[in-house]
């Protein structure tokens, strides 16, 4: 068994109020990268703050920090730009981001590009959207919050508005209410779901969670064939319910984990195509 680690630090709405090692500034963010890639990570969910640590989808910014994170970590670092909207920004909004910026990789909620899957217009940008993404070599990561949203992706797969034959996909247990913390258990409705719409063999999924059963349910889906996303993001807690240190500290703890079950860690080639890097 083998699986991929990707961090995601601070996400588009925690404050340091959350955890004083919450990384916000260019310069954290930065930081952070790097002493999450010699404790194992071998990409980053990059979300960026404006000047009062707000979340921002702002090139300028993505682009500084994204230069600043290639100097300190190694070449074949992989940085994904979050596309989040965080119910600020418009679908327009994120796709002019992704064309003007043009990220290694990129993460796409479908429920947020495409409010509404009978507007005729959205769809449509959305299709241009992944066409572009994938003619550009930018990959695409589908974050899907429930088995529901995983039909809509069925869906947009058979109208041909994604197109390609391989596609990289984000389950999402639990949410930021304190009444959505993840179990294990959660998972098992997108496994159920994957399964009968004969999905598996043409995607690489990837799990986070939130709250203190993230990184028992990273486990859980690398023993099944999936990747993790770890980070402040989705928990700041232990399985022992123990505030984490740090983001490294996190992964510290899930490569010990993979380690006792002999789960290996994918090779960087891998990596990009699970994160949707074909080319």
């Amino acid at each position: 068994m083998k699986s991929g680690i990707m961090v995601a630090p601070n996400g588009a709405r925690l404050l340091s109020s959350e955890h004083k090692e919450l990384p916000l500034r260019k310069n954290e963010i930065v930081h952070t990268a790097k002493k999450c890639e010699l404790a194992g990570a071998q990409a980053i969910h990059l979300h960026v703050r404006d000047d009062n640590f707000k979340h921002i989808l702002d090139v300028k910014r993505y682009q500084e920090t994204i230069l600043d994170i290639q100097k300190e970590c190694n070449k074949d670092f992989i940085i994904q730009a979050t596309t989040e909207c965080v119910g600020i920004y418009k679908p327009f909004e994120m796709i002019d981001l992704i064309k003007e910026l043009k990220p290694q990789a990129t993460s796409v909620a479908i429920k947020e590009l495409i409010p509404d899957e009978n507007n005729v217009s959205e769809l449509k940008d959305a299709k241009e959207f992944y066409s572009f993404s994938r003619d550009e070599n930018i990959g695409v990561q589908h974050i899907l919050y429930s088995a529901e949203d995983l039909k809509k992706f069925h869906k947009l797969l058979e109208q041909g508005i994604i197109s390609g034959d391989k596609h990289s996909i984000l389950f999402v247990l639990g949410r930021y209410s304190k009444n959505q913390k993840s179990e294990v258990g959660d998972l098992m409705p997108f496994l159920k779901t994957l399964e009968e719409l004969k999905l598996k063999d043409s995607v690489h999924w990837m799990l986070c969670a939130f709250g203190q059963m993230e990184i028992p349910s990273l486990v859980a889906a690398s023993l099944l064939g999936g990747h993790n996303r770890i980070g402040f993001e989705n928990s700041r807690e232990l399985p022992t319910g123990v505030k984490a240190k740090n983001n490294e500290s996190q992964i510290e703890y899930l490569k010990a984990q993979h380690k006792s079950l002999n789960i290996e860690q994918v090779k960087i080639n891998e990596m990009r195509e699970i994160l949707g890097i074909f080319k």
